[in-house]
């Protein structure tokens, strides 16, 4: 199978990179920021699958217009080169915040408007999973995610601010995410409506003063006593922001 991976330089896309080039025999293309869209048309009839992760969330406020600049108007000159190839399946990564009317959300819903048109429109098979938010290893900190931004704050024993401590964060470990995108290359029905895999919720707060537990058992040079997957989870996510640069 060839597998084309957007944003194959982002936090999802490296994780997905490593999983299909360790688990699987598949051949891998990439398209990044770097990439010139015109090249697709080279490979577009060879391709089997896409990963379409490419996209921005977060930009400063007087860039609004990139939301839509790579969220709506790369997605639809991507699908208009998929659109050549009708057994291409389309696995488009939007999120939760599609369902709010923020810029941001806005714009992962016009996306997701261009992916269903591919498929209506083309016959092409398309996937599209609302995600919350995901943590693991290597996700930029001071960014979009506050997992990531705490543990690199209390790893490097920064103060942390909390703003909404009784608002609850849906998260996925990055791993797990990777696991369900692979299964999802040869499930038979691939379609559009998709479950996720069961994410796990948590305060703020919560999410603080479990990181800040970490870093105790880090200082005091104990083992750590875990008593869930989530917590395993999220304990080598915050030891990877040791040293992290």
């Amino acid at each position: 199978m060839n597998i084309l991976v957007t944003g194959s330089n982002g936090f999802i896309g490296r994780n997905i990179k490593s999983y299909i080039k360790k688990y699987t025999c598949h051949n891998l293309f990439e398209f990044n920021k770097d990439s010139v869209i015109e090249d697709l048309n080279k490979i577009v009839f060879d391709l089997d699958f896409v990963f379409h992760l490419a996209g921005v969330n977060r930009v400063n406020d007087n860039d609004i217009s990139s939301f839509n600049k790579v969220n709506v108007e790369l997605t639809r000159n991507l699908c208009k080169i998929f659109s050549k190839n009708k057994n291409i399946k389309l696995l488009y990564a939007s999120s939760k915040q599609a369902s709010l009317m923020n810029d941001y959300g806005v714009s992962k819903r016009k996306a997701e408007d261009i992916c269903h048109n591919l498929k209506n429109k083309y016959g092409n098979k398309v996937c599209i999973l609302r995600l919350p938010g995901i943590f693991g290893a290597g996700c930029k900190p001071n960014y979009n995610s506050v997992v990531a931004t705490f543990c690199f704050k209390i790893a490097n024993k920064e103060e942390i601010r909390i703003i909404e401590k009784d608002k609850i964060l849906e998260l996925i470990y990055v791993n797990n995410l990777c696991e369900y995108f692979i299964k999802l290359l040869n499930i038979k029905n691939f379609g559009d409506e998709k479950p996720i895999l069961k994410s796990h919720n948590i305060k703020v707060l919560e999410l603080a003063n479990l990181i800040y537990s970490f870093k105790n058992i880090l200082d005091s040079h104990n083992f750590p006593v875990l008593y869930s997957q989530f917590e395993k989870d999220l304990y080598q996510t915050f030891t990877s922001y040791k040293n992290y640069k």
